[in-house]
């Protein structure tokens, strides 16, 4: 193994500790399931909206623009990203 691939698995595996200390941390804060799943209702309306468009524009632009790209070229796909965004900005 050379020296820069140590230093990408360490950095991985820092990387994974940092993510396991954070969710225990987290997970000692939930007093219910409910706290596990709505956040003790702390989020409020802006951080609920924006979840809401990332899980939508997520889906469009994994699966939906390959999709379309495919089936009707490069051109069209991309008046269609030019579209997502001008409709997200609006909404």
């Amino acid at each position: 193994m050379t020296t820069a691939q140590i230093l990408i698995l360490l950095a991985i595996a820092v990387y994974l500790l940092f993510m396991l200390w954070i969710g225990w941390i987290c997970a000692k804060k939930n007093e219910s399931v409910d706290d596990f799943y709505l956040g003790g209702r702390k989020l409020g309306p802006f951080v609920t909206a924006m979840s809401a468009e990332a899980s939508d524009m997520s889906s469009w632009l994994l699966m939906g623009l390959p999709g379309v790209a495919y089936l009707t070229g490069l051109a069209e796909a991309s008046w269609t990203a030019i579209g997502l965004v001008v409709g997200t900005y609006l909404n």
